[in-house]
């Protein structure tokens, strides 16, 4: 059960929370979707997809709550944009309410086919005028999930195929590619000017690219491996893929990029126009030559295997009750799989071991403690046991592939001897502060102190020390590196600290502060 003092909870609750954003709320939070059921703005495409999850159940509303005035406007919209008269939207909207929990097989009264089909055209035009709710609408199905493993591995091939970034975006664990759903939002957001000083439309040309680009996959052939209870690996066993394009397009959209970025940077550097015209044209040129020289490009999974040393992988895991991709657990297994040394997959943590902390502070200090005695002991599973649950999963599988400790860690003795840390919290997650956090023992046979506070840190190791704060450096300031804070998450099961969570946080003031000086025009401050 979710606490309904929580600002999410209140969120997903509250009629006035735009249709597109409750959309965003059930792809993260699957524990809110009775919730956002009982939401009168909830839109019967969403209700049909959390049935599908079956994290909802079906049931019929009473006589009094089937016609929310609140929600009626939202559900003729489509109606009255395909020409629909407002008597018939509005009998269409009450239709598509009085049952928002019914399945197609259950019967409940319908608008006529005529008017479903021109609904679906009053889709089309919303979409294409740029009607937000509706439009998300008609993508959300792209971001649930898949049936099974291989169908999730299907999904993302097909969408990589077809050049659909929403598929391909939403084959994706949704507990690992939300974090970074906010920097990539403030990506879209920078101000880039070309070499002319007229403004680049990146989302134009990143059509222009995808336009010019040909993708085909045929005889593809996968085979699925049960690893862990909700996870799998599945193997491209057969298939092929061929990809073609324009050179000169894609090279051109490269350089209107990043050409002023390489003016900035050459003029730093003490080169003339001159120069740098010449260096931009060599550096086109070639490009195209060597794009000419490899499009199109084909590779078998034969081919594919032969270059990696192993057959093509990708991990899968269940979520919600749907299957995902995972790029952590498929970059894990890919080194793994890739390793010199004999590593093998460790096991999960299991769902009892995993810690729990009641408060964001608490997950802090037990955090620092988990580090301490991995250092100590080289444990991987102990460390996973403080992590959120895609990290907990990624690390207790695949750490000793990508860092075999032998089960012994360098350190001896270490102790925290002071820890404080004042911890922000918004809703399910909190920035956190760190006043001061001491760490004291002996490492490689000798005396050991460290200190951190906010981002500097202070280090003494007996022979050699160190003092240094992230933001000493120009650009890290400009960048925002003195705002940078650790991040912890709740989840079912209580606050974690969250390494990724925190890598995305940090992305995403760098990319805002990116934004600003683009804004600016002064981008060239990242280079003096």
């Amino acid at each position: 059960m979710t606490d309904s003092t929580l600002p999410l909870h209140r969120e997903a609750a509250d009629p006035a929370t735009p249709q597109i954003r409750l959309a965003e709320i059930a792809a993260a939070h699957h524990e809110l979707h009775p919730v956002i059921a009982g939401n009168p703005s909830c839109y019967p495409a969403l209700i049909e997809w959390m049935l599908q999850l079956g994290t909802i159940t079906p049931v019929m509303p009473a006589p009094a709550e089937v016609t929310p005035t609140a929600a009626v406007p939202c559900v003729a919209a489509p109606f009255e944009a395909a020409g629909a008269t407002p008597r018939q939207a509005a009998d269409a909207a009450a239709s598509a309410l009085a049952n928002p929990y019914a399945r197609p097989d259950q019967s409940s009264k319908r608008p006529p086919k005529k008017l479903l089909i021109w609904g679906s055209i009053g889709v089309i035009v919303l979409l294409v005028g740029g009607g937000g709710v509706w439009a998300y609408g008609a993508i959300f199905s792209k971001l649930g999930g898949a049936s099974s493993p291989t169908a999730a591995v299907e999904k993302l091939l097909a969408g990589t195929a077809d050049r659909d970034l929403i598929s391909v975006y939403g084959s994706l664990s949704p507990a690992e590619v939300e974090s970074f759903k906010a920097p990539i939002d403030e990506l879209g957001a920078i101000a880039m000017d070309d070499e002319n000083g007229d403004p680049v439309d990146m989302p134009e040309l990143i059509n222009t690219v995808v336009d010019s680009l040909n993708i085909t996959l045929t005889g593809i052939e996968l085979e699925a491996e049960d690893v862990e209870d909700g996870i799998a690996v599945v193997t491209i066993t057969a298939g092929e893929l061929t990809m073609n394009g324009d050179a000169e397009t894609i090279t051109d959209a490269y350089l209107e990029v990043v050409g002023p970025q390489l003016r900035l940077q050459q003029e730093s550097w003490g080169s003339d126009d001159r120069n740098t015209d010449s260096m931009i044209a060599d550096l086109r040129e070639s490009s195209i030559a060597e794009l000419n020289d490899m499009l199109p490009f084909t590779q078998t999974a034969a081919d594919l295997a032969d270059t990696l040393g192993h057959d093509a992988t990708i991990v899968t895991v269940r979520e919600g009750g749907s299957w995902y991709v995972s790029p952590l657990l498929t970059t894990g297994e890919n080194i793994l799989q890739s390793g010199s040394h004999d590593s093998t997959r460790g096991n999960l943590v299991a769902a009892d071991d995993a810690a729990t902390f009641d408060t964001a502070a608490a997950a802090a200090e037990g955090f620092a403690e988990a580090v301490i005695a991995f250092g100590e002991n080289g444990d991987y599973g102990d460390l996973a046991a403080v992590m959120p649950e895609s990290e907990r999963r990624f690390l207790s599988l695949y750490g000793d592939a990508l860092m075999p400790t032998d089960g012994d860690g360098d350190f001896d003795n270490l102790q925290v001897t002071d820890f404080s840390v004042t911890p922000e919290v918004n809703g399910d997650t909190a920035h956190l502060d760190l006043d001061s956090i001491v760490i004291e023992g002996d490492g490689y046979n000798w005396p050991y102190r460290s200190e951190f506070s906010g981002v500097c840190v202070a280090t003494d190791s007996g022979y050699s020390s160190f003092e240094g704060c992230l933001d000493d450096a120009s650009w890290m300031k400009e960048l925002g590196a003195d705002s940078w804070q650790v991040l912890a998450v709740e989840e079912k099961s209580g606050w974690f600290v969250s390494p990724m969570r925190t890598v995305a946080d940090v992305a995403g003031i760098a990319v805002g502060n990116l934004v600003r000086l683009s804004q600016d025009g002064k981008l060239d401050r990242l280079y003096q």
